[in-house]
């Protein structure tokens, strides 16, 4: 969705990673990915022009795939309307991807506060090539700070409609929230010639929190990019991988220490190969409450279980960094481990981090992976390669 503008700035840039996935009890079903990048600048206090560059695409997990429907939009349009209303209009043209397309005419509103504070929708038209119809629709209602549930409906490109009925966590305003972070990491391999990019992120949802106990729900997901005949031609993900994990947490004395059990599952892409999965369960210890944050001059975060197909679950997080909060940067030097009986993590990085609402730290690191016996050739096991990239980290509970 659009951002809103501050009156106070006449223009915003805005950069946006979305994706979809449904699957069934053999974890199998499409996945459709929406990058989208652009600007959105102020004409008057109820006007203002965007100008956007749109990538999508649909893939399927676990199944053969031979048609990759593959888009990106060039659109502007102008919006108009303020206090919870507005309207845009615009065309665009396709750069590329799936042939047979040549331009577009594209409607959009956005309502908030419809009828009942709690209830606001969204949808959006394009007219393609005046000849078919691609939609998405939605109508959320807040249920708490918080968290909404929403209907929507979606019409994507070459393929029927489909209905989807979910929850939806996100930041608000007040202290009764249930998401507290959300981290996102892009990175790209310059010298591998079978990875191209990385792509790993996380929320962390704070079902408990008191001083003597925290219980936090946290879903991850990491998605490694195949390099393709051209950087800048295609970007097919070759599997994702998801870690989903519930901890426990007390403090002990100045550290906290933890129960966790994990759920690990990896889905190829477009590829006719089952998944793989694992459970795991063990202890886990660490000197702040989230590792990611730069509190304490040295962090450290250890996890040592027993996974249930894998043997043996390790982990150990150690980093050392600036943590005067003064300061416009603050340099740092990580290093992460994770090892089961099939599968071994390494990674190093030296950032800067910076930014206040949210935290942005580029990086460059090396990273070294051993892969599951049976996962495909292009996961392979490769020796200290350099990645490179930029980590954005948000925390809606203060940091």
């Amino acid at each position: 969705m659009a951002g809103e503008l501050d009156p106070a700035h006449r223009t915003l840039v805005f950069f946006d990673l979305s994706y979809l996935q449904k699957i069934n009890g053999d974890l199998r079903g499409p996945v459709d990915f929406w990058v989208k990048a652009g600007s959105v600048f102020r004409i008057s206090e109820n006007f203002s022009a965007e100008a956007s560059l749109n990538h999508f695409c649909r893939h399927e997990t676990s199944l053969f795939n031979p048609s990759i429907l593959n888009f990106n939009e060039l659109i502007g349009r102008i919006w108009a309307g303020r206090d919870g209303l507005r309207a845009g209009f615009g065309l665009g043209v396709f750069i590329g991807g799936t042939p047979g397309f040549d331009g577009m005419a594209v409607f959009s509103l956005e309502a908030s506060r419809v009828l009942l504070p709690e209830i606001s929708l969204w949808g959006e038209i394009k007219w393609v090539d005046f000849s078919e119809l691609v939609y998405e629709a939605e109508a959320s209602v807040a249920l708490f700070p918080g968290t909404d549930l929403i209907l929507s409906e979606i019409k994507p490109y070459r393929l029927p409609s489909t209905t989807h009925l979910g929850v939806r966590f996100r930041s608000a305003d007040g202290r009764a929230k249930i998401l507290d972070g959300f981290e996102l990491s892009a990175g790209t391999y310059p010298f591998y010639d079978v990875y191209k990019l990385h792509i790993d992120g996380a929320f962390r949802l704070a079902l408990l929190e008191e001083p003597s106990r925290r219980l936090l729900f946290d879903v991850s997901f990491r998605s490694p990019v195949l390099a393709g005949s051209k950087f800048l031609g295609e970007f097919w993900p070759d599997r994702m991988m998801y870690l989903i994990s519930a901890e426990y947490e007390k403090p002990v004395g100045r550290l906290w220490a933890s129960w966790y059990g994990r759920y690990f599952a990896d889905m190829p892409v477009d590829k006719s190969e089952s998944f793989q999965a694992s459970v795991a369960t063990g202890l886990a210890l660490k000197n702040q409450p989230d590792f990611n944050l730069l509190h304490e001059p040295l962090r450290f975060e250890i996890r040592a279980g027993y996974d249930l197909k894998f043997d043996y679950d390790f982990a150990l997080n150690l980093g050392l960094n600036a943590t005067d909060t003064r300061a416009a940067a603050r340099p740092g030097v990580e290093t992460r481990l994770e090892a089961t009986g099939k599968r071994r993590v390494v990674e190093a990085r030296i950032f800067i981090d910076f930014g206040r609402k949210i935290l942005l730290r580029p990086f460059i690191g090396v990273r070294r992976i051993t892969p599951l016996a049976g996962e495909s050739r292009s996961d392979g096991s490769f020796k200290r390669t350099l990645t490179a990239g930029i980590a954005f980290f948000k925390w809606f509970k203060g940091s």
